[in-house]
């Protein structure tokens, strides 16, 4: 008669469950983290997450609808000084330009705020006084709508100011492929830094750029490829974050315009 032998199972130890408990935590913790930043970016601009998808269908739209307000009129896009009816250009400031936006439906106070904001001083205005607008009054957009990075701000995105032959040559319908006229703002002169909100929490820049045509690219250098300036003859790399060409040049820059004078324009960056 043959006795039965029982197969001996293996038993979990309180340490092996432990180290898998540990294991499985450390697997997590690397899929969150590489997740984050593929779908979000963590608040730095970088191709393909889903945070810079979103401001280059933000820029886009904006753009589509300066476009389409421009072939309305003179070919010219949206301009604070003419749409209040006069030639008072102190009123081109960043702060009037993307309010006058807003006004005219070109874009809600949401989509100007990116995906990648993080400066505790740029928010969306929730609160939009669209019953602020009275021409016989020549009130043509909200007045408390702000555009200041070192106080508040209700827009993230930086504009070629409206002043000098740059204005003049490219504020308008052009198809030019090679002017950027809109864009994530970026630091001064294109020397980042962890310092620069800009370029966010990485300290390296990085941003779209929507060009005269329409067309959208994501860079991550000051002075793209294709975008050069003349002068004296010669065709020099155009640092979009540095008037090279001084406030009548025809170089390109994109910027905040906190104020409008005579001499041109006070530029702002964080």
């Amino acid at each position: 008669m043959h006795r039965g032998f029982r197969a001996q199972r293996p038993a979990f130890s309180m340490i092996g469950m432990l180290i898998t408990m540990v294991c499985i935590v450390v697997l997590f913790t690397i899929m969150m983290t590489s997740m984050n930043k593929a779908i979000t970016g963590q608040g730095s601009q970088q191709a393909g997450t889903v945070r810079s998808v979103e401001d280059e269908l933000y820029l886009y739209s904006l753009f589509q609808s300066m476009l389409a307000g421009a072939g309305e009129g003179k070919g010219t896009y949206l301009v604070p000084s003419e749409l209040a009816g006069g030639r008072d250009t102190s009123l081109n400031t960043t702060a009037n330009v993307f309010s006058a936006m807003v006004m005219q439906n070109y874009s809600p106070c949401k989509q100007l705020i990116s995906g990648n904001e993080y400066s505790p001083y740029v928010w969306e205005k929730e609160n939009y006084n669209f019953t602020a607008y009275d021409p016989a009054k020549n009130v043509r957009w909200d007045t408390t709508f702000m555009a200041n990075l070192k106080a508040d701000s209700n827009v993230s995105f930086a504009h070629m100011p409206l002043y000098g032959e740059r204005y003049t040559k490219n504020w308008k319908s052009t198809l030019d492929s090679t002017f950027p006229i809109l864009g994530n703002r970026g630091p001064k002169d294109g020397i980042g830094g962890v310092d620069f909100r800009s370029c966010g929490k990485n300290g390296v820049w990085g941003g779209h750029l929507v060009f005269g045509d329409g067309h959208i690219v994501f860079v991550n250098d000051a002075t793209p490829n294709g975008v050069v300036f003349e002068m004296q003859g010669q065709r020099y790399e155009d640092n979009i974050f540095k008037m090279d060409g001084g406030p009548n040049g025809s170089d390109a820059i994109l910027s905040f315009t906190k104020e409008m004078g005579k001499q041109g324009p006070e530029l702002q960056w964080d």
